[in-house]
């Protein structure tokens, strides 16, 4: 308990007054002029050798030839709709919206204290951004069942579901593997894991909720190229 009420500290020293805007996408701002266009080189090449974290179930593996390429922080909301606030009906997933940061050099030298970031990030209110991770771009989805993963000049990509394991907690959602779904986009990243989910699920009926709630949720994205 004390290790995680440091942890959850030491995260909010990270972060600053700043708001993130967590409006529709054409609101969020685009970080392809914040990224400068130096290098096509992996940030995972100078950042040693992260390894991904085990899940009670595996996902398939990443194919064969990708290598990792960058490792971030997501921190935003998963986002329900509901038909009514009866228990009768279940919350229907609309997509998500987060904010990504760059944590590549973080999980390579210190997977312990790495793999520990997603559960206390959603605990630190929103908004706020951490001033000691960079932030590469934001994940939304561009329609009810497209993952749209905005890196500015690392990366733009639509994507698409291919495998999915439950979360370490009824209250996690689930860990995926997605794959770029469309051709001539933005970047080289093929690959995509959501890992080490915190929050995120909805409950199980409406009961007394509204016709649209967020759920506040975080996760690491390990990005393959």
């Amino acid at each position: 308990m004390r290790s995680t009420l440091l942890l959850i500290s030491a995260f909010c020293c990270l972060v600053s007054a700043s708001p993130i805007n967590f409006g529709m996408p054409n609101d969020f701002p685009s970080f392809k002029n914040l990224v400068p266009k130096t290098s096509t080189k992996p940030f995972a090449d100078s950042c040693g050798s992260p390894v991904q974290p085990a899940a009670t179930t595996p996902l398939p593996p990443v194919t064969s030839g990708l290598s990792l390429y960058m490792i971030a922080v997501g921190r935003g909301t998963q986002n329900y709709t509901c038909a009514d606030s009866t228990a009768t009906s279940v919350p229907v997933a609309i997509g998500a919206l987060a904010s990504l940061y760059n944590a590549t050099c973080i999980a390579g030298a210190n997977p312990t204290i790495f793999n520990e970031i997603p559960a206390a990030a959603v605990k630190v209110p929103l908004p706020n951004i951490p001033q000691s991770l960079v932030p590469v771009g934001h994940h939304y989805f561009s329609n009810a069942t497209t993952p749209t993963f905005d890196l500015g000049s690392l990366g733009f990509l639509h994507a698409k579901k291919t495998a999915s394991v439950p979360g370490s907690a009824a209250s996690n959602v689930a860990w995926l593997k997605l794959e770029h779904e469309t051709q001539g986009e933005i970047g080289n990243i093929a690959e995509i894991y959501r890992l080490n989910t915190a929050g995120g699920s909805p409950p199980t009926n409406c009961s007394g909720m509204a016709s649209a709630f967020e759920v506040q949720y975080a996760a690491e994205y390990w990005f393959y190229s």
